[in-house]
């Protein structure tokens, strides 16, 4: 079945509903890791190591995720005229990520004499 989405404001779907409900988690599962992240980074007691492993999954897994979307998602299955909305949500996220990442790096950077 293809639905087709004209490039209009308001929400837009770029998959069909039980793949859509998937994506949802894991966009939550996403928000749930960058709360997990602040909360680490701001915690007095976080080691050096623990900033390295942070920094190591954010400069990993987003971009990864990123991939797998586009090419093994969006492509097979993304419903047809919805590629621009797909792109600005990766666009959006990849903001996210790289904040997040260069958050933990100043971090490292910083706390290295204390």
């Amino acid at each position: 079945m293809s639905i087709e989405t004209k490039d209009e404001p308001g929400f837009r779907i770029i998959y069909d509903s039980m793949l859509s409900e998937g994506i949802n988690v894991f966009i939550y599962f996403g928000l749930l890791a960058v709360a997990i992240t602040l909360w680490r980074l701001i915690a007095k007691n976080v080691s050096q190591t623990e900033k390295y492993l942070l920094l190591g999954a954010w400069g990993i897994l987003p971009p990864i995720w990123f991939l797998v979307e586009y090419f093994f998602i969006f492509l097979p299955y993304g419903i047809k005229g919805s590629f621009d909305y797909f792109q600005y949500g990766q666009n959006v996220a990849s903001k996210v990520w790289a904040a997040i990442f260069a958050l933990i790096s100043v971090s490292l950077y910083t706390s290295k004499g204390e």
